[in-house]
């Protein structure tokens, strides 16, 4: 019994030491991790990854057809994305995070925006179909889905009149938050249960017609970062205590960092072409491009929160009691 009390131990000042390691050899932790985004820096739109700090960027797919959307597996192995490289229609693709082994996971005309779930086992999507048979294509409708992360068991969770999407997953993948057209046709921002039900509308009224969209759940749970009038919004996760983050430029897709302080997102000058990826701290407003990004034509950031791992805000403790306790229930 001592012996294997030992062997336990040294186990997980191993794991730990393995898991630590590489997240505090690099800088503050709103620079820790991988972010995956797409660039048309060699002339096509490619799905690339960076460091947060904006080095060591790497090319994922090299495909003549467009890739975008971006999201990464929990364990950062596998990164979802979207690809038009199927006859042109616009599908759901996953490859290894080196660029090996794509495969494609949905059939449909107009799949877009995965998100996988922090558990590893689900992919949440939206995708574009027709109202009824026989219809135009303009008169087609986004429903948000969920699928396993093999492609298999699609199930539709929404049953909007106009438009679902952008789902993302609460950490303990019980729950999605989307954005939804319904009322006055105007988007704003919902919550359900993982299997479509109790659907729960949670943003505000700003004055004002437009949409709020692309909801981002934060690792901890507690916050909901959101895009409206093409500025970044924070909220907390039931709708309370909404804010603008962002006052200039016009951005959209935020990710946040794995410590929940800091957000990811693109961003570009209202009347310029150029797309690049941009920091804010949630807490001060502080902004800063990523290296040289803004300046390539960088968009639709991803970062990387591994399962199982998070880090708390102010005091950067890593809690990975979860790991510990698989590995000790493997040695029983």
């Amino acid at each position: 019994m001592y012996f294997n009390r030992q062997v336990l131990i040294f186990l997980g000042i191993c794991l730990v030491s393995a898991i630590l390691e590489p997240l505090l050899s690099h800088g503050t932790a709103a620079n820790r991790g991988q972010i995956a985004f797409v660039s048309v820096r060699d002339g096509n739109p490619d799905i690339y990854v960076m460091d947060a700090d904006g080095k060591h960027r790497r090319r994922v797919t090299t495909h003549s057809a467009e890739d975008l959307n971006p999201s990464w597996s929990p364990d950062g192995k596998k990164i979802a994305f979207v690809s038009n490289r199927n006859a042109g229609y616009i599908q759901v693709w996953v490859i290894d995070a080196d660029g090996r082994n794509p495969i494609r996971l949905t059939d449909g005309v107009w799949d877009q925006n995965p998100e996988w779930s922090p558990n590893g086992k689900k992919i949440a999507y939206q995708a574009y179909r027709k109202k009824a048979l026989n219809v135009d294509f303009e008169e087609r409708n986004y429903e948000v889905y969920v699928m396993d992360a093999d492609g298999s068991n699609k199930n539709r969770l929404t049953d909007g009149q106009e438009f679902d999407g952008h789902p993302s997953w609460s950490p303990d993948s019980k729950k999605i938050v989307y954005s939804s057209r319904r009322e006055n046709r105007i988007a704003e921002i919902y919550v359900m249960d993982a299997n479509g039900r109790n659907e729960k509308r949670i943003s505000q009224n700003i004055n004002d017609r437009e949409n709020k969209f692309m909801p981002a759940w934060s690792p901890n749970g507690k916050r909901i970062a959101f895009v409206h009038h093409s500025q970044i919004y924070v909220m907390d996760s039931d709708g309370e205590n909404q804010r603008k983050i962002t006052e200039k430029r016009m951005n959209r897709y935020p990710t946040w960092s794995p410590d929940g302080t800091t957000l990811a997102f693109e961003s570009w000058e209202r009347h310029g072409a150029e797309h690049g990826i941009y920091l804010i701290d949630v807490s001060d407003g502080a902004l800063a491009p990523i290296g040289e990004a803004h300046k390539q034509g960088d968009f639709q950031p991803d970062w990387l929160n591994t399962a199982g791992l998070s880090v708390s805000p102010g005091t950067n403790q890593i809690s990975v009691w979860g790991r510990l306790k698989d590995a000790a229930s493997s040695l029983r």
